[in-house]
């Protein structure tokens, strides 16, 4: 029976294999997008009309040596729109690019929205070439929705911008085909689709209001004034030159008043212009941008804040804000069009401001240069609030800033505010890998400070800090891991990198029913276990030892001069560290040689 048996094995195990190859060639990472379960239904009636552009959208690839990947992109738009218009919506309608619906048992559509493709890219960013089946990829997506009613009313324009930095995996099954498995490409089509879906619902959902809103404001008063709305626009970047300059972080703050007699409704704002500014704008429109309703005489606020792209060239820049009201009976929008210059980096206007960018070093009274540079994160607000988050946050921008100037004597030039949506996981990351190395010497003291919430692996006890962008839950990939930011300073080979995180450990996303209690204590030390000098750089890191009770300033407290033992007016980096031993753990655990405690780190004004 044996002998009969054995040479059927080779068959089966042939059968198996081709079986789990067809199997592989099918898997799929799964489709994330955010829960509409709960979501209440929108009271309105919908045409949905895809430009053909849109229906016919593709992204594409080279895979696994020379294998072409076609992403049906256009299909799974229209696919996630009707799903979640069907889901979400009283009643929705497909309607053809020539305007005509297709039938439906539907009433007449309140409102009709216009689907156009403004641009779409999907570029590897982390790839040696097409072999490489591991690797990042910028995911770039940008529609319009256009808006009208029954009554012919149009609306202003709403832009729907996916942006996402995707990790991508897609090996090569084998076989003479040359077959790869591309369900994580097709997975990102599908969440990109879903994430454009909402964004169209939340602007749906904006409009359903107003609607409602006018509505109730005629019946319950037909003889009210129309309400009126002041704007003020004001074009921010980063080195208040008022030149924006490639890469350079920049904002528009956007201030609403109602100088009216009524309640004005919630009030969306749009931004149109310039092609380079409202690109540079993709992430903070991502999502409806819009500001609560105002009492009369009430002044609201918005920020807006983006990133110009490098490597344009020399123009002149225009973005218009259009803010819409809702809750009038005229609803006149009001406009503000802002002029700026635009030079890429390096230019001649650049290279003119350029001492405001990256001053030389200082001199203080005693005639002795200092090189110093800092960055100062701080987070007061996260993007997504979570219950407690407040809990042991209060920074104060104007003192910590105050104290690095003028008691660290660090110039505002070489001063890296990031604060609040500015202090996201990419800003944090920029600053370390981009911004101190241009301006850090072997000569240069480098102060990083980090004010918000820290987090720390339940089993291990790694400690991450939490950008702005990120919750208790968050993967550690979207946090800025403790060992991270050490071989980041450490590289820089500065005469002294010194670290101060004001960070309580939060672990609201820690707790499980299997493991309620039982964590790793956190380890603030990371990899500074042994001596502060690496061979690459001398590196010094204070953190909180407890939840403070005491100001979030009192670590740098001391160096306003109380941590000045010897009253020289000099607060040296051994005085300060000795300062803090009750309240602060220090890493490295050994302290640093004599050479680097003598180090003075500021100056204090004796009388």
């Amino acid at each position: 029976m044996a002998t009969r048996l054995m040479p059927t094995l080779p068959i089966f195990v042939l059968a198996m294999g081709l079986a789990l190859q067809t199997a592989c060639n099918h898997l799929q990472t799964p489709r994330f997008m955010y829960p509409n379960e709960q979501e209440p239904v929108i009271p309105l009636s919908v045409t949905l009309v895809f430009d053909e552009p849109v229906r016919s959208a593709t992204v594409e690839q080279i895979v696994c040596s020379n294998v072409q990947w076609k992403g049906r992109l256009g299909d799974a738009i229209v696919q996630s729109f009707s799903e979640t218009g069907r889901a979400r919506l009283a009643h929705l309608t497909i309607g053809e690019p020539s305007g005509t619906a297709q039938p439906v048992t539907a009433p007449p559509s309140a409102f009709t929205a216009n689907i156009t493709m403004a641009s779409a890219a999907f570029t590897p960013t982390s790839r040696s070439g097409s072999d490489d089946t591991n690797y990042l990829a910028q995911f770039d997506v940008r529609l319009t929705a256009t808006f009208h009613d029954t009554q012919g009313r149009r609306f202003p324009e709403a832009p729907m911008v996916y942006s996402n930095r995707v990790a991508l995996w897609t090996p090569q099954i084998g076989g003479s085909d040359n077959q790869c498995a591309t369900g994580q490409l097709d997975a990102a089509v599908r969440t990109a689709a879903d994430h454009l879906a909402n964004q169209l619902m939340g602007y749906l959902k904006q409009l359903q209001e107003k609607t409602q809103v006018d509505s109730t404001a005629r019946r319950q008063n037909p003889d009210a004034g129309p309400s009126l709305m002041a704007l003020k626009a004001t074009l921010l970047d980063a080195n208040n030159n008022l030149v924006l300059e490639g890469g350079e972080k920049i904002g528009v703050r956007i201030d609403v008043t109602n100088t009216g007699t009524a309640m004005l409704g919630a009030t969306a704002v749009t931004l149109s212009g310039t092609p380079a500014l409202i690109d540079a704008f993709t992430g903070a429109l991502s999502r409806p941008v819009q500001i609560a309703a105002l009492q009369p005489g009430e002044t609201k606020s918005a920020i807006l804040w983006g990133t110009l792209q490098t490597g344009l060239e020399a123009s002149r820049g225009e973005l218009t804000v259009t803010v819409t009201p809702s809750g009038t009976t005229n609803d006149t929008p009001a406009t503000q069009t802002l002029l700026a210059a635009i030079f890429a980096r390096g230019t001649s206007a650049a290279a003119a401001s350029s001492s405001t960018i990256r001053p030389g070093p200082i001199t203080i009274g005693d005639g002795q240069k200092l090189d110093r540079c800092a960055v100062i994160v701080g987070v007061s607000q996260y993007r997504t609030p979570w219950p407690g988050w407040q809990d042991g946050l209060a920074f104060d921008t104007k003192e910590t800033v105050s104290l690095f100037s003028n008691s660290l004597h660090v110039p505002e030039g070489r001063t890296l505010l990031l604060q609040d949506e500015l202090a996201a996981q990419a800003d944090i990351e920029e600053a370390l890998t981009l911004w101190l190395p241009k301006r850090v010497t072997k000569d240069t003291i480098v102060y990083f400070y980090f004010a918000g919430h820290a987090r720390a692996d339940s089993k291990t006890g790694e400690v991450f800090l939490m950008p702005y962008d990120s919750t208790p839950q968050s993967s550690p990939f979207r946090l800025i891991s403790l060992r991270f930011l050490q071989h980041r300073l450490l590289k820089l080979g500065a005469k002294l990198a010194v670290a101060v995180i004001e960070a309580p450990i939060d672990d609201t996303g820690a707790t499980t029913k299997h493991s309620p209690r039982q964590h790793a204590s956190p380890n603030w030390i990371g990899d500074l276990g042994g001596s502060s000098n690496s061979g690459t750089g001398t590196i010094v890191q204070i953190s909180r030892r407890n939840s403070p009770s005491q100001s979030r300033q009192s670590l740098l407290k001391g160096l306003t001069g109380q941590a000045d033992r010897d009253n020289d007016g000099t607060v040296t980096l051994g005085e300060w560290l000795r300062s803090l031993r009750s309240i602060a753990i220090t890493a490295p655990m050994l302290p640093p040689d004599l050479a680097v405690q003598s180090i003075p780190l500021s100056r204090i004004n004796q009388p």
